[in-house]
Parts: structure tokens; C-alpha cells; sequence
């Protein structure tokens, strides 16, 4: 039975009006309920329609495809995909597009499956992927069938596909650099598979800074999460590392927020003071970061702007401007909060 407006209504806890205002960027509502809307429709794979029709209007759709364990991700609010897929829909929507969210499984046969169907629907003007798990080999097949198509925190590293990345390799190095500024020689990496482009640039960014004072990394500080890399897997990295080394770390560099979470999880179950004993960096400044005790340094990535951009390319693709391939690397900052201190 197809998804409808009221089972998304419904799970998001918010009125039709709400929803339907939400899929055609109407109204004054809240970036917070946006996103759980946008988060819920993606988790129900409900297909938003324009509910201003108008006559002889041709409408095409916009596959937005993520994998189903980032689906998970996109429905918590505070997710960095939800708001990047808020931001695709504000350039979108107004376009006279349609949105509709697919997922796959990371399974041959069964994405092969949904590969084919998006491949041979006609009415299909673009597709977006977003997050930096989808195989290879989906974006390739993509490609070769010529819907236009945009990546966003994913690239294709020998393959010219438009894409919109963030500056991973500096926004590490800066965040890592403010760990040795403050006196630490001793800095731990909690990560997630390296066979991820934007997790590989973090981890590349970490080596950067330790290379750059002149500090060697020490493998026994290093441990990659394993296959979420989320809260969970970050509270894991964080006991094996903090229970099986000596000396210790001083401070903690993690590649994702809900990682940092799961470090300062750990540490503080193991008795640690954080900053006074032990800092904790993240990245990407899911909005949790700032409301955590104490409040999350991290990489502030401009998620929204993300999806704007995607949005804006891939409309200019299918209009047929600027078909040149295209690479966008979006600029991070550091955001130093209470995690951080000056190495005791």
C-alpha cells in the first residue's frame, strides 16, 4: 500500500496542513519540524506531490537515494542528512519538481533492482545521492544510463560526476591543530571505514596535523568504527583504546559527532574528567553538539547550503547548462566549545 500524507503525518506528530506546507516550501515553519517532516518522509519512502496543480503543468521527478543504514540517521533530527535534504527541496520544489526518497540496501541483487527501476522510468528528470556509503558501482551504472546526476558527501575519485563535497582533509587539520595548540601530544583517532572518500580525508587531515608538529601517530591511539560508526561504535573505539594503552591519550579527535558522543560516553564511565583529563573533538556540528555536557568542539559543516548547491546543479543539468562536470568543496570551520582544554 502506497505511503500517503497522513502516515507521514501521522509519525511525525504535526497537522496535514504542516506536511503539505513542508512540500511546497510554503509558510513560516520551523528548520527543526522541516526536518523531522523531510526525516520521516524519507524513512516511510512516501513520494511528496505539488499540491498547487496547475493546468497543462508538466511535473518530473527527483530521486533523492541514500542507503537504508543512513536511513536510520535521516530520520533522528538531528542528522546531517535530513538537512542537507531540506536544503535540495528549497531549490527544488519551487522548480515544479516532485521529490521522492529511495533507499538501498548495500545488497547487489536487491539494489540492482532499484537501479533498474529508477534507470527506465521516464518520468525521472535527476537523481541525487547523498552520504558516502553508496558503492562505486551504483553511481558508475547511474552514469552510463545519463540521468543527470549530482553526489553530495561523495565523490567519484577518477570518474568526472558532478559532485558537492566538504573540505574534510583542512577542516581535520584545523581541529587537530587546536588539540596540539593546546599542549596535546598524545591525540587518539576514533574513525570509520577508510573505504568512505569523506572519513579517508579526516583521517588524512589527522595525520596531516601530527606530521606537520612534527608528532608520529601511534597506532595503538587509532581505531576505525566498524560498519555504523555511530554513538555505539564510538563508546566501543573509546573503551578498547582508554583499557588497553599506556600511556593514554590526551585528547580524542573523532571523524563524526555521534563518535565524539560515544568517546565522552566512555570516557566519563571510565571516570575520566572531560577537558580537565581527557579532550574530545568531533565533526560535522550536528545541533546535539552544542547541548552535551560539556558542549562539543567540532568541524562545522554548512549542511543546508549542501543541499542548496546539490539542488542548483542538478537543476542546471537538466536544463542542459554548464553540462562540464563539476566538483564544489564547500569550506568548514572549527567550533571550539567546552570539550576542549589546555593539556594538564
Amino acid at each position: 500500500m502506497a505511503v500517503t500524507i497522513h502516515d507521514v503525518a501521522r509519525e511525525a506528530g504535526v497537522s496535514l496542513s504542516t506536511v503539505s506546507r513542508v512540500f511546497n516550501n510554503k509558510g513560516n515553519i520551523s528548520n527543526e519540524t522541516k526536518e523531522k517532516v523531510v526525516a520521516v518522509a524519507a524513512k516511510l519512502g512516501y513520494r511528496p506531490r505539488s499540491y498547487k496543480k496547475q493546468e497543462n503543468t508538466v511535473k518530473k521527478n527527483i530521486g533523492i537515494i541514500f542507503s537504508k543504514r543512513l536511513s536510520n540517521l535521516i530520520h533522528d533530527s538531528f542528522s546531517f542528512y535530513s538537512q542537507v535534504m531540506a536544503g535540495v527541496e528549497e531549490i527544488l520544489i519551487p522548480h515544479n519538481y516532485e521529490i521522492f526518497f529511495r533507499t538501498i540496501s548495500g545488497k547487489a541483487k536487491e539494489d540492482s533492482v532499484v537501479i533498474n527501476e529508477l534507470i527506465k522510468d521516464e518520468k525521472i528528470a535527476g537523481l541525487i545521492l547523498t552520504g558516502y556509503d553508496i558503492e562505486r558501482e551504483i553511481i558508475l551504472r547511474i552514469k552510463k544510463s545519463n540521468i543527470p546526476l549530482v553526489l553530495t558527501d561523495n565523490e567519484v575519485l577518477d570518474e568526472n560526476i558532478d559532485c558537492v563535497v566538504n573540505d574534510n582533509v583542512t577542516g581535520a587539520r584545523k581541529i587537530v591543530k587546536h588539540l596540539i595548540d593546546l599542549g596535546h601530544r598524545r591525540i587518539a583517532f576514533c574513525g570509520g571505514p577508510l573505504s568512505h572518500n569523506s572519513l579517508n580525508e579526516r583521517y588524512q587531515g589527522y595525520k596531516q596535523a601530527l606530521r606537520e608538529a612534527g608528532l608520529e601517530k601511534n597506532r595503538d591511539w587509532i581505531f576505525f568504527c566498524e560498519p555504523c560508526f555511530n554513538i555505539e561504535d564510538g563508546n566501543h573505539a573509546a573503551m578498547r583504546i582508554f583499557n588497553n594503552t599506556s600511556p593514554t591519550p590526551t585528547a580524542v579527535f573523532a571523524a563524526n559527532d555521534p563518535i565524539a558522543l560515544g568517546v565522552m560516553k566512555a570516557i566519563k564511565e571510565l571516570g575520566y574528567r572531560i577537558p580537565e583529563e581527557i579532550s574530545v573533538a568531533g565533526f560535522d556540528d550536528i545541533p546535539m553538539a552544542e547541548h552535551t555536557a560539556p558542549s562539543l568542539t567540532t568541524v562545522r559543516i554548512y549542511k543546508n547550503e549542501m543541499g542548496v548547491l546539490a539542488g542548483k546543479r542538478l537543476h542546471e543539468l537538466i536544463e542542459g547548462i554548464n553540462p562540464k562536470p563539476i566538483k564544489i568543496v564547500m569550506s568548514v570551520d572549527p567550533v571550539l566549545r567546552d570539550s576542549t582544554a589546555p593539556c594538564q
